[in-house]
Parts: structure tokens; C-alpha cells; sequence
């Protein structure tokens, strides 16, 4: 509040430098386009009646004690529109024209008078003012005269006279339009972007047609820039509403770009008189800024967000002064310089520093966002490593637990009826042939059950060689031939203890059936290719055995154990033989 406060009330208290000494001219014969001399008091504001080309000559007489023996300083602190000066008749040269000088914004003069220029006793002073269009009133300050070097060694003089702060506010609007068109093409769906480049863009063309007093072809586009002055008012409009996070409402574009092509029509229409169409785009552009300032103060009151307080100070003084320089230039108000293109760049270097703070902000979050990410990142890493442990340990128990509940399974559905029978033979009375042979295969199928635990995924062929082995000598003592040949048998994925072992108690009862029923003197098992990439295991009998006559044993116990694990069993009677065909697919199931 005290910086607005500050900024707002500086016209009035902030003055340029004046001499300690010398001499002091405030009367002056005023002549306006050749007509009737009047006399002023300095300093003096001549609002013409027509607008466009118009020349005040302002007379000022003074006396000398004795003629100078050096150059003299003549000091104009404020004229408003193109100045030249004759002392005694003799033109005083003019500095150069440079294009960052506005004088029918007002201008400050500091010039060098020859001493041969003044003598002793009465001296006269014509200072002319030239204004070639629009209808801004003249303006004169008072006139020093003396003989001191203070007023050329003045910093601020210096800066007023060249317009080195109009030169920085341009290089200002080419460095940051440059950063907000490169933000507005990285974030397109930020409207807040948007409008930072819409304004942007548009300053800058301003401050161009600003310069068509001295380009070479801009000149006749120089009334392009007042009526430019509504769309401010209405960009500033759109800014406070994206800063404050409200919809834009949809009419606001279209009248950026229709109102002012409205304008420059009607002042065409109007051209003897265009101060009614710069005064209707100035208040339009001062009623913007009012409500922009108003909407971001309210914000900042409710949201606390300083961006959107501190974006509202430029806003209110673009609003304040330019209704100053308006009462100016319409003669209700009496001020050495217009300073609403002076007041402009303090909304684009205030939008600089809400930007750089929305990055820094930006970085900050990012960073504390990392920080916390990294946190969380660790913690869930820790709590993943303790989960996978505990699961690795529950699985491995899981596989354990499964393990015994198979090899249980095993065991009673294999081993414990072997032994039964065993017990029962021996309860009957039964011969000693046929208790061993009982014992003998509860033997066999206790070792089944053992190499089947050591069983990995390609480890079938494996099993099955081991089968071979304690099935070729058993067959042999019963005189039983036995052919065998799994070289064509194709490769078999998900082999586990389990499976396998159904695999192989499959072979063993279609091997026993052939005995038992045959009985067959000669055994032929092969594996080979089947289609679809399965796999076929074949036993082949010469006998003539069929399907046990018991249910729930013999092939029922194939089917059932072949199902389990993906395949299919399947039985067929020969001609002088039995045919067991075992089906197992590329991977077998976990039985």
C-alpha cells in the first residue's frame, strides 16, 4: 500500500533539478498561429481550439549587467512539443533529434548559448513551439539562464534529456516479450501465458508507432497508437482475470481485436476532431485497468496471494496517471509531461518478477516434491524388500507344505495299499511267492515316489531312463522281453515331481495290466511326435489284457492321473496285443 501510495503521489513531489543561480525568466508575450500577443506567467499551457498543426512563440525579454566572456547555459526543465530557440535574433543550435524523445509527451531542454549571442543591457528570447498534429496543449516552464557547468554534470538531468529510460523500457519490452513467447509456446494451456504474450506484443507495437515521428513509413500510422490504448485496458482485463484463476469471459477477445479497428474507423470519421476518439479508448483503457486492479486487490485480500496484490499496483497507477494525462490533454489539468509511456513498463517489469517467482515457486515445490518422492520412494522400497522376504519365505513354506502333502498323498495311494495287500496275504496264509511279489511292487513304488523328488523341468527324459532301469531286470525274471525307444520323444516343458510322477505311475500300471491280464510275453514302449507338437508315449503288448474289471482301478487310475497334468489316456485292444497311448502336451499342468 505505501510503495502504490509512493509511486501514485510521485508527479507531484518528484522535479527535475533547478539551478542554484543565475537567471530566472517567467515572463513571456505569447503569440499562438499569428494572432494577438498575450502576456504569461510562466510556466503557462496554451490548449488550442482545432486540433493538427499548430505554433506558440513565446518572447521573453532580460537584462545583463555586462556581456558574457563565456558560453552560457540555458535550461528548460519542461516544453511540451518541438522546441527552437533564437537569442537576439540568432538561432541557438538544437541538439539532435532522437527517436527515443517524445516532445508532445514533454521533453526537457538543455542548451549552449555562444557568448557573442547576449551582450550588456536588454536581450531578447524567442522560443517557439511546433506542433504538427492531434491536440495536445503547449506547455512552458519557467527559463534559466547562467553561466555554471552543475546543470550538464546532473545524472538525472542527463538521463531526462536523452531518453535512456525509454531506450531500457524498450530493451525491456524485447527481453521479456521474448520470455513470454517462449512460455506461452512451452504451456499453450496456460491462459495466463497467453495474455502475458498478447500484452506483451501489443506494447511493443505501441512503443513502435510510438517512434513514427522519425521512421520513415510508421509515421502515418502514428494514430494507430491511441486507439491501441482500449485494447490495453482490456488485455489487463483478461491478465487479472487468468492471475486470479476465473473464467475469461468469451467477449473479451472479440473486443480486443474488433474495438479498436472500431475506433480507428471513427476517427477517420472524426479526423478534425480526435480527441473524442482518444479520450473514448483512453477512458476504456483507464476503466480496465480500474477493474483489473480491483478484481486482484479483492483476490489478494481473500486468497493472500502476493503475486496477484503485487500485479494490482501497476494496474491502479497505469489507471491514475493515465486519468492525469488525460485532464491534460483535454485542459482540465495542468502537469509539464505526460507519463502514462513511462508508467507502461512498470506493468511488464512487475509481470517479470511475478513470473520469476512463479519459478522460483515452481523449483521449490519441484524440489520438495523430489524430496518427498525420494522419501517415499525409500520407505516403499524397504516395505517391498520386507514383503518380498516374508512371501519368498511363505512360498518356499507353501512349496514344503505341498511337497508332503504330495509325497503323503504318494505314499498312501501308493506304498499303504501295497501294504495292506501284503498284510492280508500274510493273514490268509497266503504262499511266499506271492507275498514277495506284493512286496516287491509296494518296493517299486516306493522307489517311484523317491526318484521322483529329484525330478527338475527337463529332467523327464531322466525319469523315465531311471524307469527303464528297474523295470527291464523285473521283466527279465519273468521272462518278459522289453523294447524301448524314446529317442523321438519331443521335448516336454513344466516338469515337476508331481507330474512326473503321474507320468511314470501311468507306464508302471499300464506295464502291470499287461502282466496281470495278458499276460504278455513281450513289452515294446516308445515315445514319438503326436500332432500339435504333443507328445505320445505308446506300450504295446502282446497279450490280449483289457480294461481291469474293478471300477475305480487299472484305466480309470490312468485316465484320472493323465488328466491331472494336461493329457490324455487312452486304451485299444490289438490284434494278438493291447495298445496303453499316453497324450501329454508341450507343457505339462502342476498335478
Amino acid at each position: 500500500m505505501l510503495l502504490t501510495l509512493l509511486l501514485a503521489t510521485m508527479p507531484a513531489w518528484l522535479h527535475l533539478p533547478l539551478p542554484a543561480g543565475g537567471l530566472r525568466i517567467d515572463q513571456a508575450a505569447l503569440v499562438l498561429d499569428d494572432g494577438p500577443v498575450q502576456a504569461v506567467t510562466l510556466p503557462d499551457t496554451v490548449r488550442t481550439v482545432a486540433p493538427g498543426r499548430s505554433v506558440a512563440r513565446y518572447a521573453l525579454a532580460f537584462e545583463l549587467p555586462s556581456a558574457p566572456d563565456r558560453p552560457q547555459t540555458l535550461y528548460v526543465p519542461a516544453v511540451r512539443h518541438q522546441l527552437s530557440v533564437t537569442v537576439n535574433g540568432r538561432a541557438v543550435q538544437m541538439p539532435p533529434d532522437s527517436p527515443w524523445q517524445q516532445p508532445s509527451q514533454g521533453a526537457t531542454a538543455l542548451l549552449r548559448v555562444p557568448p557573442d549571442f547576449l551582450h550588456a543591457g536588454q536581450n531578447r528570447m524567442v522560443l517557439t513551439l511546433l506542433r504538427n498534429d492531434a491536440s495536445i496543449p503547449f506547455y512552458l516552464s519557467p527559463v534559466y539562464l547562467e553561466s555554471g557547468a552543475g546543470l550538464g554534470r546532473s545524472p538525472w538531468l542527463t538521463l531526462a534529456m536523452a531518453g535512456q529510460g525509454r531506450i531500457a523500457a524498450f530493451v525491456l519490452h524485447l527481453v521479456v516479450l521474448l520470455g513470454l513467447l517462449t512460455l506461452w509456446s512451452a504451456r499453450r494451456h496456460d491462459p495466463l501465458f497467453r495474455w502475458l504474450a498478447l500484452i506483451g506484443s501489443t506494447t511493443l507495437l505501441a512503443t513502435l508507432l510510438d517512434l513514427g515521428h522519425v521512421l520513415d513509413g510508421l509515421d502515418a500510422l502514428a494514430p494507430a497508437q491511441h486507439v491501441l490504448m482500449c485494447a490495453f485496458g482490456l488485455m489487463a482485463l483478461g491478465v487479472a482475470f487468468a492471475v486470479a484463476e476465473r473464467p475469461v469471459p468469451r467477449w473479451l477477445m472479440p473486443a480486443i481485436c474488433v474495438l479498436p479497428l472500431l475506433l480507428l474507423g471513427l476517427g477517420l470519421l472524426l479526423a478534425p476532431n480526435p480527441l473524442l476518439v482518444t479520450g473514448i479508448s483512453a477512458m476504456i483503457a483507464i476503466g480496465g485497468h480500474v477493474v483489473a486492479s480491483v478484481l486482484l486487490a479483492a483476490n489478494f485480500v481473500r486468497t493472500r496471494r502476493w503475486d496477484q496484490g503485487l500485479l494490482a499496483v501497476p494496474f491502479f497507477l497505469v489507471a491514475w496517471i493515465g486519468l492525469g494525462d488525460l485532464l491534460v490533454v483535454t485542459g482540465l489539468r495542468e502537469a509539464p509531461f505526460l507519463l502514462t509511456n513511462y508508467v507502461r513498463p512498470l506493468t511488464l517489469l512487475t509481470i517479470v518478477v511475478v513470473l520469476m517467482r512463479r519459478l522460483a515457486n515452481s523449483l521449490n515445490s519441484l524440489d520438495l516434491a523430489n524430496d518427498v518422492l525420494r522419501h517415499k520412494l525409500s520407505e516403499q522400497e524397504r516395505q517391498l524388500s520386507a514383503l518380498h522376504e516374508r512371501e519368498r519365505r511363505r512360498a518356499a513354506e507353501a512349496v514344503r507344505e505341498e511337497e508332503r502333502q504330495r509325497l503323503t498323498r504318494d505314499l498312501h495311494d501308493g506304498l499303504s495299499g501295497h501294504l495292506v495287500s501284503i498284510i492280508a496275504l500274510s493273514e490268509r496264509g497266503a504262499d511266499a511267492p506271492t507275498i514277495e511279489r506284493s512286496a516287491r511292487a509296494a518296493l517299486d513304488d516306493l522307489r517311484l515316489v523317491i526318484n521322483s523328488l529329484d525330478i527338475g523341468e527337463e529332467d523327464l527324459p531322466l525319469a523315465l531312463a531311471g524307469f527303464r532301469e528297474r523295470l527291464e531286470p523285473q521283466l527279465r525274471r519273468l521272462g518278459v522281453g522289453l523294447d524301448w525307444s524314446m529317442e523321438k520323444l519331443p521335448e516336454i516343458g513344466g516338469v515337476t515331481p508331481g507330474n512326473a510322477l503321474s507320468v511314470l505311475r501311468i507306464m508302471q500300471e499300464a506295464v502291470t495290466n499287461a502282466l496281470k491280464h495278458g499276460p504278455a510275453r513281450h513289452i515294446r514302449i516308445e515315445g514319438r511326435a503326436g500332432s500339435d507338437g504333443a507328445a505320445v508315449i505308446a506300450v504295446v503288448n502282446d497279450g490280449v489284457a483289457g480294461e481291469p474289471a474293478r471300477p475305480g482301478h487299472g484305466l480309470s487310475n490312468m485316465h484320472r492321473r493323465a488328466s491331472a497334468i494336461g493329457g490324455a489316456a487312452s486304451f485299444e485292444r490289438l490284434e494278438g496285443g493291447a495298445l496303453l497311448r499316453l497324450t501329454l502336451p508341450q507343457r505339462l499342468l502342476d498335478a
